[in-house]
């Protein structure tokens, strides 16, 4: 009785099936060796182990057979330089050199459609790459979470402290203050810290040190960026031990950042200046009312987000018993969804750089059965040749190799020129976009991003430019010779081969057309959208204004701004708010807070506003009309 196949038996033969011509006719029988052998080995971990060792050992043959195939390398018992594919790797290269020497149109055209095709395709996968694929630059990165649902009063991060599903959290309030005294007055973008905040996402520093628990005590003490640091002080190492004055406040620099320091974009939501300790004690933080923290946190090894995200909901149904800020507006809890700080920081962006490297994988594809299309019409201009060298004794195999390094020679070549057109299109990209993208900071053509370019710039050239090329071996010698064959172009494997081509590269022009033009009419849709405003010759000046002590101070600050604006030359109509339309909204950015009471409703039964004070004109300078 014979043994039946397993498996493994047939993993082999299609593993044995990969070697050269000449060798792999041998595949059954070195099949059906490897089967009886572990047919008589009834121990499953020798079996196993024989199974591993057999695999690796025709892994081995399998590398050295082909290398002896095209040329690459010779055994001992063979003619250096002169391996299984008849002619050595040098003396390939240097014929299609020359060859492509002489047919300098072709070699350009071929390089130049690689060079798009692979030169955009890099560019989009260096962007998907850093943005979307690789994890942050985090301790334990995976088990990083956010939550999503806006802002959070301080209070709430007390309670999500007492969990037990995260071990760790960090919240971050995000404003912009003044700075005084050197030189001319700033607006920087500033961020009040948790004590665990440096912790949770590993920040270290440069110079000085972070902040420490005396810090949060005292409330005298701020860590500066590097790029801060960098661009107001011109990296001078005595600004650490130096006061400074933020929004009034005299503030000692202990330490700068290290310029590796990636900020977490999700919750920081801008790039941060200056970093100092949240001070518990202010009413801010002890109100309820107040939303003006972004909350990170780090999940307790093995927990999985389900769990954590029960233990918030949970949380929320308690503190809705205490406030209305914790219930939604039809009285039940508040939901806060729980997502993966990669997830929070890359969800903006996540579809578009998807749909983006599907029209780029398109182009590239439109790009290579171009090429294919020359390789073919090349190939059968070369049958000739083919049979001439044939007829002198070259064999297929040395025939094959000579056409893999044309292949090769072309395709790498266009990918060089691609790499270059890919650096160039990163470096506009992020020129145009400079706030578009998260984790920008770190992209750049890396050896990981080179090593994908030259990939598929070796696959490309490989199956789109060797495959069609070997159209020109096969053919018979003498008939070739005597000028007698069929035409080059009639045959019906060639115009299979041409008719199927010329039919994938409209389909994916179709495609490609059709996604710009919906791209295009969407565009169109949203700028005729009316935004209920005027934009059109209305210009807005953000102002570093000294912070307002109170409502009064403010207006009389604006109210000296805006008549001197209405007395520049050309200004029709002014006004000011704390707000323009458009702009963000959130923590200490948007508004002020107050209870409004309603008529006829008692004090208790008050609601919770938000005021954005504005001018008497402001109103009618945007068009903004009033429906009742």
């Amino acid at each position: 009785m014979k043994p039946r196949w397993s498996v493994a038996a047939w993993a082999y033969r299609a593993l044995a099936a990969c070697l050269p011509p000449g060798v792999r006719e041998d595949r059954d029988h070195m099949a059906r060796t490897f089967m009886e052998l572990r047919a008589h080995t009834p121990d499953a971990g020798r079996r196993a182990w024989l199974t591993a060792r057999s695999m690796g050992a025709l892994l081995g043959v399998l590398t050295i057979e082909w290398l002896e195939f095209l040329g690459v390398y010779s055994a001992p018992d063979r003619t250096p330089g002169n391996g299984r594919g008849g002619m050595g790797i040098g003396r390939n290269l240097r014929y299609a050199l020359r060859t492509l020497r002489k047919t300098p149109t072709f070699a350009l055209t071929a390089m130049l459609l690689v060079a798009v095709g692979v030169g955009a395709v890099t560019t989009v996968f260096t962007l998907v790459d850093h943005v979307l694929l690789r994890p942050l630059p985090y301790p334990a990165a995976d088990r990083l979470i956010g939550l999503e649902d806006g802002s959070f009063q301080g209070p709430y991060f007390k309670e999500l402290e007492k969990l037990g599903t995260v071990e760790e959290w960090g919240a971050v309030w995000t404003d912009r203050i003044n700075l005084v005294g050197e030189g001319d007055p700033l607006r920087l973008e500033q961020a009040r810290v948790s004590h665990d905040f440096f912790d949770l996402f590993g920040a270290r520093s440069q110079r000085g040190r972070l902040l420490t628990e005396g810090d949060f005590r005292s409330q005298d003490a701020v860590v500066l960026s590097a790029s801060a640091w960098r661009r107001i002080w011109g990296e001078d190492p005595s600004v650490v031990e130096r006061t400074i004055h933020l929004g009034g406040d005299a503030v000692t620099v202990v330490g700068i950042l290290d310029a590796s320091f990636a900020q977490p974009e999700a919750i920081t939501r801008g790039d941060v200046d200056v970093w100092r300790p949240l001070d518990w004690t202010a009413a801010e933080l002890t109100d309820d009312n107040t939303h003006v923290l972004q909350i990170a946190g780090r999940v307790r090894p093995g927990v999985a987000l389900a769990s954590v995200q029960a233990e918030i909901d949970a949380l929320g149904a308690r503190m809705g018993e205490v406030h209305e800020n914790y219930r939604s507006r039809d009285g039940t809890p508040r939901t806060i969804p729980v997502l993966r700080l990669s997830d929070m920081t890359v969800q903006r962006v996540r579809m578009g750089l998807g749909l983006l490297m599907g029209a780029v994988t398109a182009l590239l594809l439109v790009a290579c059965a171009n090429v294919a299309n020359l390789f073919l019409a090349r190939g059968l201009g070369r049958t000739r040749e083919m049979a001439v060298r044939r007829a002198m004794g070259a064999g297929t195999r040395t025939l094959v190799g000579q056409l893999l390094v044309e292949s090769l020679v072309l395709g790498l070549g266009g990918g060089m020129i691609g790499i270059g057109l890919a650096w160039v299109g990163i470096r506009t990209f992020l020129a145009l976009n400079p706030d578009a993208l998260p984790r920008q900071a770190a992209v750049s053509v890396d050896p990981r991003v080179l090593a994908f370019a030259i990939g598929v710039s070796a696959l490309t050239s490989v199956i789109f430019g060797l495959l069609p090329a070997l159209r020109s071996v096969g053919r018979e010698v003498a008939d070739e010779l005597r000028g007698g064959g069929r035409s080059d172009t009639s045959g019906r494997g060639v115009a299979l081969l041409r008719n199927g081509l010329v039919t994938a590269e409209i389909a994916l022009s179709l495609v490609l057309v059709a996604s710009a033009g919906l791209l295009l009419r969407s565009f169109m849709a949203v700028r005729a959208q009316d935004p209920g405003f005027h934009v059109a010759d209305i210009w807005t000046v953000p102002l570093n204004l000294p912070e307002p002590n109170g409502p009064t101070h403010y207006l009389e600050t604006m109210d000296a701004v805006l008549r001197h604006v209405r007395s520049v030359p050309g200004v029709r109509i002014a006004a000011y708010g704390l707000t323009a339309p458009m702009d963000e909204v959130g923590g200490s950015h948007c508004c002020w807070r107050t209870r409004a009471e309603l008529p006829g409703r008692e004090e208790d039964e008050a609601l919770n506003s938000t005021l954005h004070p504005v001018s008497l004109d402001y109103l009618k300078t945007l068009g903004i009309e009033v429906v009742a």
